[in-house]
């Protein structure tokens, strides 16, 4: 008997705005909360896989604090 595939939480790369979002693996799209592109989860650069809603959001803050060092310190 074939065991359904787990959801997973997706870390996201948007193809327009190259910001980081959040998605459920057992989604086919997603909306870019930051410029409104739909980003298809099938082409998108995925970043991470994590098994919870809370690992997701963590691994998600820590990724936009780094991007936000890169900016300070390349100024």
């Amino acid at each position: 008997m074939e065991t359904p595939e787990k959801k997973h939480y997706l870390i996201l790369e948007c193809n327009m705005c190259k910001r980081y979002l959040l998605a459920i693996s057992s989604n086919k799209t997603r909306t870019c909360p930051y410029c409104g592109k739909r980003v298809s989860l099938e082409n998108a650069k995925v970043i991470s896989r994590l098994k919870t809603a809370e690992e997701a959001r963590l691994a998600l803050q820590e990724l936009k604090i780094q991007g936000q060092q890169n900016e300070t310190s390349a100024k």
